[in-house]
C-alpha cells in the first residue's frame, strides 16, 4: 500500500469519525495541536486504524506521533 493511499484512508477516519473539516487534514498537521486529538481521541484513533489497515495500535503508540505525515508512515510500517 503507498503512502498515497495511506494518506487517504487515515484521512478519511479524521474527516469521518472524528469531524476534522477537510482543509486541516494536511501532512504537517499536527495531531494534538492543528487536529486537536486529546488522549481519549488517539483512544479511538488506535481502534479505527487497527479496524481499518489490520495493525496492532496502541494509544501509547501515537502519543509520539506529532504530525499527520509522521502518522500515515507509522502506518505503512506496520500495515499488513
Amino acid at each position: 500500500m503507498t503512502a498515497h493511499e495511506i494518506h487517504a484512508r487515515v484521512t478519511s477516519i479524521l474527516h469521518t469519525d472524528f469531524a476534522r473539516a477537510q482543509p486541516l487534514l494536511t501532512p504537517t498537521a499536527t495531531l494534538g495541536g492543528t487536529l486537536m486529538l486529546d488522549s481519549l481521541d488517539l483512544v479511538d484513533l488506535a481502534f479505527f486504524l487497527e479496524r481499518e489497515f489490520g495493525l496492532e495500535a496502541r494509544a501509547d503508540h501515537l502519543r509520539e506521533i506529532k504530525t499527520l505525515e509522521a502518522l500515515v508512515a507509522f502506518v505503512q510500517a506496520r500495515a499488513a
